[in-house]
């Protein structure tokens, strides 16, 4: 019996992370108390500013459940993302990429769930104020968003130059066998290609489903 070829170091399968169920439900949950507190009255001592009728403190309560759900089920999504590039005949670069995803999703998939969340809130904070309104947004809630969206995105950087460095040896093995340059870098264009076309959508879909409620 033939033993197995030696994969290059940190090219073992992963198992799938265990929050997706969890971080759906949350998610779901989130979005669900927005509408109903977007529906109920203004019985809340925290206020908005613009034209809200509904309840602050619980759309705030429901976009932290959203967040939270998000940042749950992100590592989740990005495995699934890695194993769905894997699918279907691939070839070397999609195997590659996927498998890459795969074993990075726990440290890259919580901070793109969080950005995901901080994006999506944008359009509902917006849908808060009438067509009205003059100068919707202060500077004091200018330099707020832009904290948070600075150190979301700090984040998620972080973590990327991470897993940049955790994957220096996988490629420094990978080029001794003789893998092409350009093979790893298509592979990485790959990755990225696919978490744009995950994260993207479900960032447009959640935005549009906290913004509706708040906008009637």
């Amino acid at each position: 019996m033939r033993p197995e070829p030696k994969r290059p170091d940190g090219f073992a399968p992963t198992p799938a992370p265990a929050g997706l169920p969890w971080g759906v439900a949350l998610t779901a949950a989130g979005l669900a108390v927005e509408t109903y507190a977007s529906r109920g009255g203004s019985g809340s001592p925290v206020r908005l500013p613009g034209a809200f009728d509904g309840n602050p403190a619980g759309v705030l309560i429901g976009w932290a459940l959203t967040a939270l759900g998000l940042a749950l089920a992100g590592p989740g999504l990005t495995h699934l993302s890695g194993r769905m590039l894997q699918s279907l005949r691939p070839g070397a670069i999609r195997l590659l990429a996927g498998r890459s995803l795969m074993n990075e999703a726990r440290r890259i998939g919580a901070p793109l769930g969080v950005l995901c969340a901080v994006i999506s809130g944008v359009p509902a904070a917006t849908a808060l104020h009438g067509p009205g309104d003059d100068g919707p947004f202060g500077p004091l809630t200018g330099m707020g968003a832009a904290l948070i969206v600075g150190c979301t995105a700090a984040t998620l950087l972080t973590a990327a130059l991470e897993s940049k460095q955790e994957r220096s040896g996988t490629r420094a093995s990978l080029l001794r066998i003789g893998t092409p340059a350009v093979a790893l870098r298509t592979a990485v264009a790959v990755r990225s290609a696919a978490l744009a076309v995950l994260f993207i959508p479900l960032t447009w879909a959640l935005s549009a489903l906290a913004a509706v409620p708040l906008a009637h």
